[in-house]
């Protein structure tokens, strides 16, 4: 019976979230998760204390960004970032990779501030016919 136990590995979301530091305190997670935004295998979760056990797939939507983490195993205690990569797999499509680029602007701003130069002045004159 004691084997059994063991075996069966489960988790509260938000201590498995803090753990494997998505978020930098267990209080953050608990406000994260009854946000809706969060779901496990699926289904919309607003539950901190809902279990989770090795093989859910967790769809995270932070910012307009989607990730999609699969659970590997379990944490006993929330260790470094390098240790706790072995805890999730990250299979986030790479298609909302690629979307999150395509969307950057190149929008050029004004490289200094102030009045404009006798030079930027003659130009704005030719542009608006001003010879």
């Amino acid at each position: 019976m004691i084997t059994n136990i063991l075996e069966k590995k489960n988790l509260r979301l938000d201590i498995y979230l803090y753990y494997i530091r998505i978020f930098k305190s267990r209080s953050l997670a608990t406000k994260f998760i009854l946000t809706n935004r969060l779901r496990i295998s699926g289904q919309v979760t607003q539950k901190p204390h809902k279990m989770i056990s090795i093989g859910d797939v967790l769809t995270i939507t932070i910012n307009d960004n989607i990730k999609v983490l699969k659970v590997l195993d379990i944490p006993n205690r929330r260790g470094p970032y390098s240790e706790s990569l072995n805890f999730y797999e990250d299979i986030t499509p790479i298609e909302s990779v690629t979307k999150k680029e395509s969307l950057k602007l190149d929008v050029k701003f004004v490289e200094r501030v102030g009045r404009p130069t006798k030079r930027e002045r003659r130009q704005t004159d030719r542009l608006m016919g001003r010879d």
